[in-house]
């Protein structure tokens, strides 16, 4: 049986968790905001700590983005009328 504490992970470790999930980087800074749109559950320890429920990370996958071709292309300076 996982201990109580086993339960609850860090935003460095859950990032971990995802990378491997999902077969690219996941940043902690993701993990956080994922945390803050209620993706994943947190409980927070002080002003500045909260932890993330593991289970809901493990059933978690992010997709890849895009490469940014569409982006740049839009950008890109437009040909002259002739």
């Amino acid at each position: 049986m996982a201990k109580p504490q086993d339960e609850w992970i860090s935003s460095t470790q859950a990032a971990e968790m995802l990378t491997n999930n999902s077969g690219h980087i996941i940043s902690s800074d993701y993990v956080r905001q994922l945390g803050r749109n209620g993706k994943i559950e947190t409980k927070t320890i002080d002003l500045r700590t909260k932890l993330y429920k593991r289970s809901d990370v493990e059933k978690y996958s992010v997709k890849k983005k895009g490469d940014g071709s569409v982006r740049r292309e839009a950008r890109a300076p437009r040909g002259q009328a002739s």
